[in-house]
């Protein structure tokens, strides 16, 4: 009896286990799903998403990604409304800053570091809490070749003052000579000019620009920034940019410029490998570099980054799908840079075939040299969190006239304010 009763507890015993070994391994087979926080754009579609998702997961069975769209004015803001309310996705595309913060990014695995460019790679406090993407060419000035030729300009400006003429000789041929942007896009109102001009004429007087100002040791004010926007508001005063601008998200003002409604449009290089997906030829497009009122000689990238949140479960996932996109598939990590037209920051680098728009766009920067782009630094000369947009806003104001001196001294005040709040 006691033999038969050990027996039915040892088979239960083991049947338990079975089951319970059985419930393990089914629950180690379902797959991991990962939220990965994206933005859309012209260039950025829900199609190219889903083919980086399709392509990894098929790679991957075991591992599913869950798009999660990015909305509203600024993507910072909707990353930190989040990461507040706790629904933090595990990996964020522009993460840069929420990353000085300890705790809301994981650290990146040094053996994944290993694999990028060593200026690519950012530092904070110590830590590296952001995988490299890619680098972008930032802003150049696009133009209609017809209506340069109807106004008899047959030279692209080298000069502030032949750009300031290029302009009049358009406007005084009853043509529009520059498109803006504004509405809820803030970014896309002084994109062109802060990018492609001021950060250059910045950084030509102060080549250590972003831990000066960080140390106190320049302000704002500084006669050389005021001298550059004031430059800027010179171009809207005299009437030369569309008087729909700030009426017009950065998709709207693209659009009308590319009906004709105005003959240049300082943007980004991401528009170039749209020109050239659209079938649009040198013929008809031209790009030239805007001249520095300070005669700098320069230009600026971006660096972009993903981040994986600390907050994520399954880190070990996250980071094989990063490193999958970002080099491990170099298929996919060309895919990835083409749709945008921005390069690589692996150190074997991953090329791609470019368009005869965006080759022009690229080699006119061939003997120019590269300074950082003041907003976009990332480590410890990083703008404080929340400074850029604060300036997008402010400079908005500068283009619908207000004084630009009073309105840096704003920028000054902030600082300090978000300085400290950081302390």
């Amino acid at each position: 009896m006691k033999k038969r009763l050990l027996s039915t507890i040892l088979g239960t015993a083991m049947l338990a286990s079975a089951f319970s070994g059985s419930s393990m391994v089914a629950h180690a087979e379902e797959p991991v799903t990962l939220t990965w926080a994206v933005f859309e754009t012209d260039n950025y579609t829900a199609e190219v998403w889903q083919t980086i998702i399709d392509a990894f997961e098929a790679d991957n069975p075991g591992i599913k990604i869950e798009k999660v769209l990015m909305t509203g004015d600024s993507r910072p803001a909707f990353l930190k409304s989040m990461n507040a309310a706790g629904n933090m996705p595990d990996i964020n595309i522009d993460p840069v800053d929420l990353a000085a913060t300890d705790g809301i990014y994981a650290e990146v695995p040094e053996e994944l570091l290993e694999k990028y460019e060593e200026a690519s790679i950012a530092t904070y406090n110590g830590k590296h809490t952001l995988v490299p993407a890619y680098k972008a060419l930032r802003n150049q000035c696009y133009y209609h070749k017809d209506q340069f030729a109807e106004a008899g300009i047959e030279a692209e400006p080298t000069t502030w003052e032949e750009f300031v003429d290029v302009c009049q000789k358009l406007q005084d041929a009853g043509k529009v000579p520059l498109m803006g942007a504004g509405a809820s896009d803030i970014w896309a109102t002084s994109f062109g000019y802060w990018t492609g001009v001021a950060n250059s004429d910045i950084m030509k007087a102060y080549p250590d620009f972003n831990a000066q100002i960080l140390a106190g040791e320049l302000k704002w004010t500084d006669p050389v920034i005021v001298d550059s926007l004031n430059h800027w508001q010179d171009l809207i005063n005299a009437g030369y940019y569309h008087p729909g601008s700030m009426s017009f998200s950065y998709t709207q003002a693209s659009e009308e410029f590319k009906n004709g409604s105005s003959a240049m449009f300082m943007d980004g290089a991401w528009s170039a490998a749209g020109y050239d997906a659209a079938g649009v030829t040198e013929d008809d497009l031209g790009i030239f570099i805007v001249p520095a009122s300070s005669g700098a000689k320069s230009y600026c990238t971006m660096p972009q980054y993903w981040g994986v949140a600390e907050s994520c479960e399954h880190k070990e996932e996250a980071f094989k799908f990063c490193e999958y996109v970002l080099g491990g598939n170099p298929e996919i990590y060309a895919y990835y840079l083409k749709a945008d037209g921005t390069y690589s920051v692996t150190k074997d680098p991953v090329t791609y075939e470019m368009g005869p728009i965006q080759s022009k766009f690229y080699h006119n920067y061939d003997d120019v040299e590269l300074v950082t782009e003041i907003m976009k630094a990332v480590g410890d000369t990083a703008m404080p969190s929340g400074f850029e947009d604060f300036t997008c806003k402010s400079l908005q104001n500068v283009f619908t006239g207000a004084d630009v001196e009073a309105e840096l001294a704003t920028w000054d005040a902030e600082m300090e304010r978000l300085l400290s709040s950081a302390e």
